[in-house]
């Protein structure tokens, strides 16, 4: 999916997280195609409309993020990802220098060491969300949230998110995002919520790099960009010094 001018100056790629689709960046891409960038989101493997495929490899992911490249060619002037959208583009930055200029990554599941099991439990469970069930334990989520979030759920098959856990458990992509060349930060989840990434990963790659900025985001579940869109846009439109280290 795309918003904005293809012609922009500025362009960025939005990578969702497991069990979403391209759709749900929808109020994140078009504050910033108002702000004059030109925006991509796909549904990646195994997601929305995107095809099936034998393999839910991390690297597999990565490798179809790098054949995504802006108008005109060049770099994308910022890669945003989700989740699962998080380790696909510091995998793919990490694999290709110069595919991202920066980062913005969205409480990413950087590190997995075991436990994949509840993972699997968990997300299965999600996949038979109803818009009722988000509602009970989202209840300031914008309605087309709830509807684009059950609508991208009821879309991914159990098969897709078992195989991506058990076929990529346990991982980690903290060397990679450490040694990224371009600036990071990262939106973690508030600290009640149980964040995917962790105080210890941030004082961890924040001390190994000085282009490296994150913070929580007070209140904010997993679902960050469906929680607080406005600071996910402020820190895009702001870049890497908008962003203070904790």
């Amino acid at each position: 999916m795309r918003w904005g001018r293809t012609d922009a100056s500025r362009r960025a790629l939005l990578l969702h997280g497991l069990t979403s689709a391209a759709a749900c960046w929808w109020r994140v891409a078009d504050e910033l195609a108002e702000a004059g960038w030109s925006v991509t989101a796909p549904d990646q493997r195994g997601h929305g409309l995107a095809p099936r495929t034998r393999r839910y490899d991390i690297e597999g992911f990565a490798a179809d993020a790098l054949a995504l490249t802006p108008e005109g060619g060049g770099a994308w002037d910022l890669v945003v990802g989700h989740s699962l959208g998080g380790v696909v583009a510091t995998a793919a930055a990490g694999a290709q220098p110069g595919w991202a200029s920066r980062l913005l990554l969205l409480d990413p599941v950087i590190t997995v060491s075991g436990g994949v099991e509840e993972f699997v439990r968990g997300t299965v469970t999600e996949l038979k969300a109803t818009e009722e069930s988000l509602l009970r334990d989202h209840p300031e989520w914008h309605p087309e949230d709830v509807f684009l979030k059950v609508q991208a759920a009821h879309r991914t098959s159990p098969y897709v998110a078992e195989s991506f856990l058990r076929n990529n458990t346990p991982w980690s992509y903290e060397k990679e995002l450490t040694e990224y060349g371009g600036p990071v930060t990262v939106l973690a989840a508030d600290p009640s919520h149980n964040p995917a990434f962790t105080a210890d990963e941030g004082h961890r790659i924040g001390s190994a790099k000085a282009d490296f900025h994150w913070t929580a985001v007070d209140g904010a579940s997993h679902s960050v960009y469906r929680d607080n869109p406005a600071a996910v846009i402020a820190a895009a439109l702001a870049g890497p010094e908008g962003q203070r280290q904790q």
